[in-house]
């Protein structure tokens, strides 16, 4: 059995294929951020509205700011990670790898959060519920978190074992690059946003 590590791409020039895919994911960043944007208005419109004291009712706890950025702070060093392996190609497998690992940490710094929320509310009946608007716009906005390091990791993992496997032509590679970093910048921006709209409760 041979093992061609050769990449064979369509019959499309390198720069085209590779266009096509960086506008793939800037659509994703576009559908991405209004679905993000449409989260922060709501957290700050329902926070100033707060009806009835039911933004965070009395008695209530909520998550520090501190937790906020422990979160984000991974996408940013993902990011940057990243953007150092990207402009020199001979770091390029041990910044992938600690691209990757740092995406595993945040992401099980989010479920960990996720897992422990302070703001859960159990009635008679048994049945848990968020208590408070904050603590339903918390879920919205980590469960964000949770779609960004899940396909953060997963391209992470893609440029890992391509990098170690398969031979791109240069062009497309470069293409490739570009591309990935698109999204971790975004994924880095995401990040500070909703740090930011979480620190001010």
């Amino acid at each position: 059995m041979s093992h061609d590590t050769e990449f064979h791409v369509h019959h499309d020039s390198d720069a085209a294929v590779g266009r096509r895919e960086r506008l793939g994911v800037r659509l994703l960043i576009v559908a991405d951020g209004s679905f993000l944007f449409s989260m922060i208005f709501s957290y700050f419109y329902l926070r100033n509205l707060d009806v009835g004291g039911n933004w965070l009712p009395k008695g209530v706890k909520h998550f520090s700011s501190g937790a906020a950025w422990m979160v984000a702070i991974p996408f940013v060093i993902a990011a940057i990670s990243h953007r150092m392996g990207q402009a020199d190609k001979k770091t390029r497998n041990l910044t992938s790898i600690v691209t990757l690992l740092v995406l595993l940490v945040g992401g099980y710094i989010q479920l960990h959060q996720m897992a422990n929320m302070p703001f859960l509310l159990k009635d008679d009946a048994g049945i848990v519920t968020f208590n408070g608007a904050y603590a339903s716009n918390w879920v919205l906005m980590a469960g964000t978190g949770v779609f960004h390091y899940f396909l953060g990791a997963f391209i992470a993992l893609g440029i890992l074992i391509r990098n170690r496997t398969t031979n791109l032509p240069h062009e497309l590679d470069l293409w490739r690059q570009r591309t990935a970093q698109s999204w971790f910048t975004w994924c880095a921006i995401a990040a500070v946003l909703t740090a930011i709209s979480l620190s001010i409760i």
